[in-house]
């Protein structure tokens, strides 16, 4: 009943995808309005591979009609008010990390790519910095170290930190400062109006609330001001992998239980639950990653009572806080979580107590599935775990960003189990760049996708049983897309951005990315 009306909701709001336009007409159109520095390309072009980002899930893919990098903001307004004017639909991309979906209804589009938006500028006096809509989380960190300051960022290095920064932002650092979106000072954006409004606390505070949580409902945001704060620990912190056997299961569980009571702010912790082929494990195993911003012997008492479980193997080392993103959890995030080409399920929730027994069971359950059916040995549960005093640093009513007493951001996924993943490509000291290598063995995607995703309900409703609510909640970037805005913003905080919504875009052009939407008649 909710992915129904969900559905319904959303077609009826957006502009329409069924008019599908002529990609030579758009394209003849665009070119006569735009300047030569802009980008414009037909979608079925060489061009539009080379150098438009891609798509990093398969799965609930959108299509295009061409693709756009816009040079100046003045030219986001044209294609703006063209897509309007032609009731076109639009879809703003700044590193291609968007799992929802609900992406999957945009269809015969035009991309707006914010490629050309890739400036990063940083007053280390000031305590600033300011950048463009497509600048990722690896090189905000590796400009930001330069500088001697620091600022939550993403866990995967490759993210648009802008993106990531609309719907609140968590990482490593939240523990400290709160989601990244609380360091957020202005943005500039050019809403469904094509009016381009540089929004801040002074300027337009209604909507930059609705900014802080929600943004990418109301329009293209092209850049963005933080603050950001003078580096922990000389910019150094501790990274810690160990790994546990699956038949450690209710032993790890009790000691993050432990973790979690009494957490300091400079210790972020995550799990990953996961299927491993190779011995000892030959089953399922339990990698656990720490990053402490402080000293390597602060963070090793931390961990004693997981070092005192035996581990399998445990890996502890100081870095420099711009290579963490490149180590932790064994380099699995920039060399996995940064190629494009994998069929993701994402099924998450946000968990607000750590229930033993139930996340037992849920392990356990995972283990004879996946012995029974090869098919879901791609499934992966992700705990992303921080320190609730960063998130405290503000009221709860300061932003669209909901979530503030989660004790855990959990992201159950799955996708195909025999997708060969091409390494990354870090092309220089600030970037890092997914490999455009041909993916291998998808063959077998669509025959098994509907056990995927049922899988993956399955592991959602049986961790929701433990969450601590009666209803699902979850993180708005971790969202499968059948849960509802409800569940993505709450329902206390739905009516005000609704107003919001209607306010600076009334026919609904930014909604596809889990739209604000009204509840189903």
């Amino acid at each position: 009943m909710l992915a129904r009306w969900f559905s319904w909701a959303l077609v009826a709001f957006a502009p329409s995808t069924l008019a599908l336009t002529d990609p030579q007409t758009v394209y003849d159109a665009l070119s006569a309005i735009l300047l030569p520095s802009s980008e414009l390309v037909l979608v079925s072009d060489n061009a539009y591979q080379r150098d438009f980002t891609p798509r990093y899930n398969l799965a609930e893919a959108p299509t295009y009609l061409v693709g756009v990098r816009p040079a100046v903001a003045e030219d986001v307004i044209k294609v703006v008010t063209y897509a309007r004017g032609r009731n076109i639909s639009l879809l703003t991309t700044g590193r291609g990390h968007g799992y929802t979906t609900s992406l999957g209804r945009v269809q015969g589009a035009i991309n707006l790519d914010l490629g050309k938006f890739n400036s990063i500028q940083v007053d280390a006096e000031a305590k600033t910095m300011t950048i463009g809509g497509a600048v990722n989380g690896y090189q905000v960190v590796a400009a930001l170290q330069e500088a001697g300051m620091e600022i939550p960022t993403p866990q995967c290095p490759c993210i648009g930190f802008a993106g990531a920064s609309l719907g609140g932002g968590i990482g490593p650092y939240s523990g400290l400062y709160g989601p990244m979106s609380d360091s957020m000072l202005s943005v500039d954006m050019v809403t469904a109006g094509g009016r381009l409004l540089t929004v801040s606390e002074t300027e337009f505070p209604d909507l930059f609330y609705g900014i802080k949580g929600s943004g990418f409902n109301f329009g293209v945001v092209v850049s963005l001001t933080f603050q950001v704060y003078p580096a922990t620990n000389s910019g150094q912190a501790m990274n810690a992998d160990i790994t546990f056997l699956g038949s450690q299961n209710e032993s790890v569980w009790k000691a993050v239980e432990e973790l979690a009571a009494s957490q300091p702010k400079e210790l972020a912790f995550g799990l990953s639950v996961r299927y491993s082929p190779d011995p000892p494990s030959e089953g399922i195993m339990i990698a656990a990653n720490f990053i402490y911003a402080g000293p390597q012997s602060e963070g090793e008492a931390l961990m004693k009572p997981f070092l005192d479980l035996k581990p399998q193997n445990v890996n502890i080392s100081t870095v420099a806080w711009k290579h963490i993103p490149l180590v932790a959890n064994g380099g699995a995030i920039a060399n996995y979580g940064c190629n494009p080409g994998v069929y993701y399920i994402p099924y998450s929730l946000n968990l607000y107590r750590v229930d033993v027994l139930n996340l037992v069971d849920v392990v356990n359950y995972m283990s004879q599935a996946i012995g029974a059916d090869s098919a879901l040995q791609g499934t992966s549960i992700v705990w992303q775990q921080y320190a609730q005093h960063g998130f405290q640093l503000r009221p709860d009513d300061s932003s669209a960003f909901p979530y503030r007493d989660a004790k855990a951001f959990v992201n159950p996924f799955t996708k195909n189990a025999f997708v060969k993943h091409p390494p990354y490509q870090k092309t220089d000291s600030t970037s890092i760049t997914p490999s455009r290598r041909q993916i291998d063995s998808l063959a077998s995607e669509s025959s098994q996708a509907p056990a995927l995703d049922n899988f993956g309900r399955e592991i959602r409703d049986l961790l929701q049983g433990g969450s601590g609510k009666d209803q699902l909640d979850v993180y708005v970037h971790f969202a499968h897309g059948d849960e509802g805005p409800g569940s993505w913003y709450t329902k206390e905080r739905l009516p005000k951005l609704l107003k919001l919504k209607e306010a600076y875009d009334p026919t609904g052009m930014f909604s596809w990315y889990n739209p604000i939407i009204s509840a189903a008649p």
